[in-house]
């Protein structure tokens, strides 16, 4: 019981301090990097104190994790206005530029789910890195990736709809679910990198 209540307490801190430090839109690219960072200290770690890892990571992170969130909220920016712009007609050209809006978006939310996992992660250093690391890691790993968007999605939608008292605890609620799915996605992703990379060495050689 007692390990229940810290596990509860630990997940209402990070989300109540991710959701907060979220607020001015601009710095939840950081607050989503550092969630996601203390979220893994504490699951996979063993880290005792999660938030101070948090404050730790939003200002190391800040910088790399403000620039993709800001480039990414452009791309959906973009992709809002085209789809409604072509959503007024109804020739052939509309309805496929509508279908091609929509690939773009399943891509942009992939990447989004998993770019804030991908820079504390250290998977890659730099915006356009990370950016082209979690989407690798999203068409590598496509089934859990889906996963990840449809928890993700479903824990947004039902506690905005139905459980709104959640909300100030949400990005620590996601942040705990998938997290019980990224350390397996990611040790896949990287063997058959690896296996790759072997397979191009033997084969050059």
């Amino acid at each position: 019981m007692e390990k229940l209540a810290g596990r509860v307490t630990n997940i209402v801190l990070l989300g109540f301090f991710g959701l907060l430090f979220s607020l001015p839109i601009v710095t939840a690219g950081a607050a989503f990097s550092a969630v996601n960072y203390a979220t893994k200290a504490y699951l996979v770690e063993g880290e005792e104190k999660p938030l101070r890892r948090y404050f730790w990571a939003f200002k190391a992170f800040f910088k790399t994790s403000t620039l993709v969130w800001l480039i990414n909220l452009a791309a959906i920016a973009i992709i809002v206005w085209d789809f409604i712009y072509y959503r007024t007609g109804n020739s052939t050209l509309d309805i496929r530029a509508q279908a091609g809006i929509f690939v773009l978006a399943i891509f942009l939310l992939m990447e989004i789910s998993l770019v804030f996992v991908v820079i504390p992660e250290e998977l890659a250093e730099g915006v356009l890195p990370s950016i082209l690391k979690a989407l690798d890691i999203a068409v590598t790993c496509l089934m859990q990736t889906l996963m990840i968007v449809t928890v993700s999605v479903c824990c947004i939608g039902a506690v905005i709809n139905l459980l709104t008292g959640f909300v100030p605890i949400l990005p620590g609620l996601v942040a705990y679910l998938i997290w019980h799915i990224i350390p397996d996605m990611l040790q896949k992703y990287k063997f058959k990198k690896g296996n790759e990379q072997y397979r191009r060495e033997r084969n050059g050689s």
